[in-house]
C-alpha cells in the first residue's frame, strides 16, 4: 500500500509566537482541504506524522525518523506540509531533499503556503525563490536560537533557576516560578552526608554506611514507585557522595554558563572553564555553611582529580558476573606492579560472588583464545554453507525479476485507469461502463499492492541475510588470526564479556547471524 504523507510540527519557538494558524490542528485542518480539492491527492490513504514540541534545525524528531523509514521502504508516494519550515529549517538539508532524495526515489513534494508542488518541476531544482524563502527559514531558526539563548541568559541573570532537575535536598518551589525551595525529607539526608564527611570518612566509607543502613538513593527518592528490572542491586556510590561533597549549590549559590552549543540545533556542547562560570550568591537557602563545605570538600582546583588515562580495548564491555556491574581496568601506575580489572562495587556492596579481581593478561589470553576458536568454527560454517549462498543469490534475482514485472503491472493499470477517468469526463463511456472498468481496474491495483508489498518484503529479508553472511566472512577473513586485542577487534566481535570469580569468562559475540554466548575458563 502506497501513502499521502501529511507531516505537522511545531515547536516551542513557534508556541512562543502564539500564533494560532501555526497549531497542529490548524496545519491538519489546512492540509485536509487541499488534499480534498486535489482529485489525484484524494485517491492516496492519508498517514500522519506529527512532531509536537521538537525544532525544525535538525532531523532527529521521532516524527520524522518515523516517516522517513516509510521513505525509505518505499512506501510514501507524496509528503504535504504546511509549509516547508514545518519539514526543516536548515537550508542545506532541505535543499538535498528537495533536489536530491525525494525525486530520486519518485517522491512528491507539496508545500502548500510557498505555492510548491515538486511535480510541476518536473526533477528540476528548485527556483530561486522557494530556494530563497528555505534561506529565510534557516536565518529565522537562527535568530530565534540567539533571542532563546538571551531570554534563557536573561531569566538567570534574574535569578530565576530554568534548568530541568534540581539538585538532591531542592525542589522547584509550587508557589513562586522558577524559584528553588529546600525539600526537608531530601535534605535531611544531605545534612547526614555533610556530618559523615565531617567525621573525616571517605566517599566509599559514606556511600557503604548509606547502604549498610538502607538510606534510600536519589533515585529510590524521587521515583518510589520506579521498577528495576535488569537485576543489579541499587545503592549509593561513592561518585554520587563525592559530587554532593563538592556542590556549592548548597552553599546557597546558583552557576550558569557552564557550557555552550557547538552550532544551531547540534545536541553537542563545548564545557567552559570554571572561572568564566556566571555565578549567583545567596540564590536560594543555603544547606551547608561555608566553613563546614570547606573541611569535607574534596575538590581542589590546584589538585584536579582528571587525568588521562590509560583506556583498555574491554573498557565498556567488560562486566562482573556476581553483580553485573562493569569491571575498572587498573593500568601499571604507582603501586599497580600488575595490570588488572576489579568490581567496582565489591567495596561497597560486599557480594560474595563478585569478581573481585582479574589479571587482565590471564583475562586477555582468554578472550583471544575465545574468539580465535570462535571464529574458526564460524568461517567453517559460512564455507560449509557456500551452497546456501549460491541459492540465495539465485532467490535474490528470482524475486527481483518478479517484483519488477509487478511494478510494471501496477503503473500499466494506473496508466488505464487515468485514461478511463479521461474518456468518462469526455463522455465517451457510459456512467455504468466506466464504473464496471473502474472497479475491474482498482481491484487489479489493489491486488498487485498486496503482492508488491510482500514481494518487496521477501526481497528485503532474503538481502539482508545474504548481506550479513557475506560481512561476516568478510570480517574472519580479515581478522584470520588475530594474536592482539585492539579497539578495532572487539568492537567487531564482541557485545559483551562477563568475568566470574572462579575465573570463568563469558562472551556475547556481536556476529550478525546465530548470535550467541560462549563461555571459557582462564587458567
Amino acid at each position: 500500500m502506497e501513502y499521502l504523507a501529511m507531516y505537522l510540527r511545531l515547536s516551542i519557538e513557534d508556541e512562543g509566537d502564539k500564533d494560532e494558524s501555526n497549531s497542529i490542528s490548524n496545519q491538519r485542518k489546512q492540509i485536509y482541504e487541499h488534499i480534498h480539492h486535489d482529485s489525484e491527492l484524494s485517491r492516496y490513504e492519508v498517514v500522519e506524522f506529527c512532531d509536537d514540541g521538537y525544532s525544525g534545525t535538525n532531523m532527529e524528531r521521532p516524527g520524522m525518523q518515523k516517516m522517513l523509514k516509510e521513505v525509505k521502504a518505499n512506501n510514501i508516494r507524496c509528503i504535504i506540509v504546511k509549509d516547508m519550515s514545518r519539514f526543516s529549517r536548515d537550508y542545506i538539508e532541505m535543499g538535498t531533499y528537495l533536489n536530491q532524495i525525494f525525486p530520486f526515489m519518485n517522491i512528491r513534494f507539496i508545500s502548500i503556503n510557498d505555492h510548491y508542488d515538486s511535480r510541476e518541476h518536473h526533477g528540476n531544482t528548485i527556483e530561486i525563490d522557494t530556494a530563497f524563502q528555505t534561506l529565510l527559514y534557516d536565518l529565522y531558526s537562527k535568530d530565534v536560537s540567539v533571542k532563546v539563548k538571551a531570554s534563557f541568559e536573561n531569566k538567570c541573570a534574574n535569578g530565576e533557576y530554568v534548568f530541568g532537575q534540581v539538585p538532591f535536598g531542592y525542589e522547584k518551589s509550587k508557589e513562586v516560578k522558577n524559584a528553588v525551595v529546600v525539600n526537608e525529607k531530601e535534605a535531611t539526608i544531605v545534612h547526614y552526608i555533610f556530618s559523615l564527611a565531617m567525621q573525616g570518612k571517605s566517599s566509599i566509607q559514606i556511600a557503604r554506611q548509606l547502604h549498610e543502613e538502607n538510606v534510600p538513593t536519589i533515585m529510590q527518592m524521587r521515583k518510589p514507585n520506579k521498577e528495576y528490572t535488569d537485576g543489579k542491586v541499587h545503592s549509593w556510590s561513592e561518585n554520587s557522595v563525592r559530587r554532593m561533597l563538592n556542590n556549592r549549590f548548597y552553599l546557597g549559590e546558583m552557576a550558569y554558563g557552564k557550557s555552550v552549543r557547538k552550532s544551531v540545533g547540534s545536541k553537542n556542547s563545548i564545557s567552559v572553564p570554571m572561572e568564566d562560570w556566571k555565578v549567583i550568591k545567596e540564590h536560594h537557602e543555603a544547606l551547608i555553611s561555608e566553613e563546614i563545605f570547606e573541611q569535607v570538600s574534596l575538590f581542589r582546583p590546584e589538585h584536579s582529580t582528571k587525568r588521562n588515562r590509560e583506556k583498555h580495548p574491554l573498557t565498556g564491555k567488560l562486566y562482573c558476573g556476581g553483580c553485573g556491574y562493569s569491571l575498572n581496568y587498573k593500568p601499571l601506575r604507582g603501586k599497580n606492579r600488575n595490570r588488572r580489572f576489579e568490581c567496582r562495587k565489591h567495596a561497597l556492596l560486599k557480594i560474595p560472588e563478585c569478581c573481585t579481581y582479574m589479571s587482565a593478561d590471564l583475562l586477555e589470553e582468554t578472550v583471544l583464545l575465545m574468539l580465535n576458536k570462535e571464529l574458526m568454527l564460524r568461517g567453517d560454517a559460512v564455507k560449509q554453507n557456500q551452497k546456501l549462498t549460491s541459492f540465495q543469490k539465485s532467490g535474490i534475482a528470482s524475486l527481483k525479476r518478479k517484483l519488477e514485472n509487478y511494478q510494471s503491472e501496477m503503473k500499466q493499470a494506473r496508466a488505464k485507469k487515468d485514461n478511463l477517468y479521461e474518456q468518462y469526463a469526455l463522455s465517451g463511456l457510459t456512467k455504468e461502463a466506466y464504473q464496471s472498468d473502474a472497479n475491474e481496474l482498482a481491484e487489479q491495483i489493489t491486488l498487485l499492492s498486496v503482492k508488491i508489498e510482500e514481494t518487496a518484503g521477501k526481497l528485503a529479508v532474503m538481502e539482508s541475510e545474504y548481506q550479513k553472511a557475506e560481512e561476516d566472512m568478510k570480517q574472519i577473513i580479515r581478522y584470520s588470526h588475530i594474536e592482539k586485542l585492539t579497539q578495532d577487534v572487539v568492537d567487531t566481535f564482541i557485545s559483551k564479556v562477563y568475568a566470574y570469580k572462579d575465573k570463568r569468562v563469558e562472551i556475547e559475540w556481536n556476529f550478525s547471524v546465530d548470535r550467541g554466548c560462549r563461555q571459557a575458563k582462564a587458567t
